[in-house]
């Protein structure tokens, strides 16, 4: 059997048993929290699981190497740690007290704290839709250059990544994908390391007259941020550093543990597990640019995943990058089915009803989920630069609504006029630096890799500023 047709069988074979363990999951979703919020009945593991998994995508896994591979172990490893340090502070800061609170999306803290307002509503669907989906369209394009390069056609790979995600997703709601995370979990938890110790065995053979530490030094050494690269390390670790807390994705996940202890320390064991896998993958990075100096940056670690395996170990391996780009992306679209259902569909049209109580909620679930997938199929084939794509259409959404809801749980004299000035400020920002990023007539007006960092710093200033000034809001809950 041709080794592409047994990476073939088993990643259908991996996907199938996906698709199978959310049906049989879906048992457990009998009311509409149980499908966003899995109940709240998460333990440590279940919990610890699913929240490393959202974070552990192409962004983590692909950029990651691809990163190492041209500038060096530690670039490879910025966006792994602004993403694991993000979990960490999350689950040390917020987690506990939001989960305290609880809710189904961020907006409901917002609300609780500082008053329910519709068109707050409004404006976190309307910003946050085009970030939810910019992000799954670039885990898609993930796994189309994953599937590629392993005997798939690029559009195949998406409709088949993207049809079983989809399905796992539509049955059993955060329960199914909660279930599928922890199996995701362990395929990477195996794969990734895996390649890493094979690369590092591979390159005992390279002669180096320092021999194998020789050879591993020149590969790994570089300075923690290279000369010229400043903007871009602030571009890959500072928006997840502080935006995870109050992340659509990772919020919905803390608010499915059973309890505030689960919810903060699932984090901070998330966390971890992030930085250690991103270490492992700038490591394969930055070797695999020593084994293969003809292959490009994108493809080296699918390329040392080919050579250095087994076919039957380099299809585990396969899977393993599967199941990275598939946790992040089954993450998403729960958190858009998230955004419609309770967002819209609750809190802006029927704001009276409580959301368990309030029909046709797991059929719209449900068809977002569906609409969502197809949309990102669609959209997949037309976007470039993985990174780039997960952060810039973070801005209108993060840099509107971070310093509110972070500083609604860390600032005790906050007010609500000081969170509504702080997220137009921010918003504002967020939306100009997100146009300047994208093709348009302000493409390249200023550098976009500073933008939320602007958006965050001027929007803290007024937040804080206004708050001193004014009065809480009769019925707002402090902190």
């Amino acid at each position: 059997m041709a080794d592409e047709t047994i990476l073939g069988v088993v990643v259908i074979v991996y996907l199938t048993a996906l698709i199978a363990l959310g049906w049989v999951v879906s048992k457990r979703v009998r009311l509409a929290s149980d499908f966003l919020v899995a109940g709240r009945k998460l333990g440590l593991p279940l919990t610890t699981a699913t929240l490393a998994a959202v974070q552990l995508g192409a962004g983590v896994i692909l950029g990651g190497s691809a990163m190492a591979a041209e500038f060096g172990l530690w670039p490879g490893v910025w966006y792994g740690l602004g993403c694991g340090g993000g979990l960490i502070l999350a689950g040390l800061l917020v987690a506990g007290k939001m989960r305290k609170q609880g809710g189904y999306v961020p907006l409901d803290f917002f609300g609780s704290r500082f008053g329910e307002r519709k068109w707050v509503r409004v404006w976190g669907w309307a910003s946050n839709i085009p970030s939810l989906l910019g992000i799954f369209v670039a885990q898609l394009m993930a796994a189309g250059s994953i599937l590629t390069i392993f005997g798939f056609g690029y559009t195949e790979g998406i409709i088949i990544v993207a049809g079983a995600i989809m399905l796992y997703s539509a049955f059993g709601g955060m329960w199914g994908v909660v279930s599928v995370d922890f199996v995701q979990l362990g395929t990477i938890l195996v794969g990734i390391p895996l390649v890493a110790v094979v690369a590092l065995v591979q390159l005992s053979d390279l002669g180096h007259p320092g021999g194998t530490l020789g050879a591993l030094s020149k590969a790994i050494v570089t300075p923690f941020i290279p000369s010229g690269l400043g903007s871009r390390a602030v571009f890959l670790i500072l928006p997840f550093l502080l935006s995870i807390s109050v992340s659509y994705d990772a919020f919905m996940r803390y608010q499915s543990a059973k309890s505030v202890a689960v919810a903060k320390w699932g984090c901070v064991l998330a966390g971890l597990i992030v930085i250690a896998l991103s270490l492992c993958v700038g490591f394969i990075g930055a070797v695999g640019a020593a084994l293969y100096p003809e292959v490009g940056y994108q493809e080296v670690l699918p390329h040392a995943i080919g050579t250095l395996l087994h076919p039957v170990a380099a299809g585990v391996v396969v899977s393993a990058l599967l199941a990275a780009v598939m946790s992040s992306s089954n993450c998403l679209l729960i958190s858009l089915s998230g955004c419609f259902t309770r967002d819209l569909y609750n809190k802006v049209f029927n704001p009276a009803v409580s959301l368990d109580e309030l029909k046709h909620t797991k059929a719209l679930s449900r068809a977002v989920i569906v609409l969502s997938a197809v949309a990102g199929v669609v959209i997949a084939s037309r976007a470039t630069g993985i990174l780039d794509t997960i952060i810039i259409f973070n801005y209108p959404y993060m840099g509107s609504m971070l310093v509110p809801l972070l500083g609604g749980v860390l600032y005790p004299k906050a007010t609500a006029k000081g969170a509504i000035a702080a997220l137009f400020v921010g918003g504002a920002i967020g939306v100009v630096s997100f146009l300047a990023g994208v093709p348009g007539r302000i493409h390249g007006l200023f550098n976009v890799d500073l933008g939320l960092l602007l958006a965050y710093s001027a929007s803290a200033i007024v937040f804080v500023g206004v708050s001193l000034r004014t009065q809480p809001e009769p019925g707002a809950v402090s902190q």
